[in-house]
């Protein structure tokens, strides 16, 4: 296959996840349960865009949001969004979830080509810790998701991912909303 054809055809597969994806976080702010099927296809397809682009954490990443959105699914609740956590316990998870980046990013430095081990390893487990917190309907996890998004703006960008860049900003713009209960401009 020549090198412009596999270009077409990521850049399709990027056009496919990015809209799976934001109909995904669309329709959960919205509150419906089939939200967690977009999840299915934009997380499947993003894991195999990011395998590609050797973004490792990354990857790995999206394939657990796959599992994510099937326990999402079976989890779904119609008073989503109404839990929370005390601050001691997103403490714990915040520094839990810091203390693995380190040494995941680590690893990735000395085991692999990665180019961003930090940011990388830092999108990647924190975005584990706020999907839990997403699936199981905690409203804190925009939070996660607003310091999150504005770092995978920054990773997609030096990755050469443009259109996921704005994807991400897009994401920010749905975390905040989500957080500070703001009706969405669509």
């Amino acid at each position: 296959m020549t090198k412009t054809k596999q270009n077409n055809i990521s850049l399709l597969l990027e056009v496919f996840a990015i809209i799976t994806g934001g109909l995904y976080t669309i329709l959960y702010i919205k509150g419906f349960q089939y939200c967690f099927v977009f999840a299915l296809f934009s997380a499947g397809t993003y894991t195999y865009l990011c395998y590609k682009k050797h973004i490792l954490a990354e990857t790995f990443l999206q394939a657990f949001y796959v599992l994510f959105a099937l326990y999402g699914w079976f989890n779904w609740s119609d008073d989503y969004g109404s839990n929370s956590y005390s601050i001691t316990t997103h403490f714990v998870l915040a520094f839990s979830t810091l203390t693995l980046m380190i040494v995941t990013a680590e690893l990735l430095k000395k085991k692999t080509k990665t180019k961003l081990p930090y940011l990388d390893s830092f999108t990647t487990l924190f975005s584990l810790t706020a999907t839990w917190l997403m699936v199981n309907f905690i409203h804190e996890n925009w939070i996660y998701w607003i310091a999150i998004n504005s770092a995978s703006i920054y990773l997609y960008y030096k990755r050469g991912l443009k259109l996921s860049m704005l994807l991400y900003a897009f994401y920010l713009y749905l975390a905040v909303c989500g957080y500070f209960n703001l009706p969405l401009f669509f």
